[in-house]
């Protein structure tokens, strides 16, 4: 079953036994104590397969960074897995200059990411 819910500025969607988190346009500090918070909150599902869907998200600051790393460790820490959608193409110029492509996995659609999983 399919679902979608509000949480502060992001959307969760659940879809094919999935999570999507659409995140806002920025990834900044303001907003990555709010993505840590509902990731904190979305891995405490054993193995839950998480997708950040980065199609509006037009910044991203060193703040975001880190909060894209910490929660890839959340939810590893309790058997789930995490994917990256539709980064924009300032997004991928930054996942490339930091090196953060080599340890995310980037889809370049959604449909991309949750079909991985399966």
């Amino acid at each position: 079953m399919d679902s979608k819910e509000e949480s502060e500025l992001m959307e969760v969607e659940r879809m094919d036994g999935v999570t999507i988190v659409h995140a806002d346009e920025r990834l900044d500090a303001s907003m990555a104590p709010k993505l840590k918070s509902l990731i904190k909150e979305l891995a405490q599902e054993q193995g839950v397969k998480l997708v950040l869907n980065l199609q509006k998200t037009r910044l991203i600051d060193s703040s975001g960074c880190g909060e894209l790393v910490a929660a890839l460790k959340t939810v590893f820490k309790n058997h789930g897995d995490m994917k990256i959608a539709n980064p924009t193409p300032q997004a991928n110029a930054l996942f490339q200059l930091t090196r953060l492509h080599r340890i995310l996995d980037i889809h370049e659609s959604l449909e991309s990411a949750v079909k991985s999983f399966q």
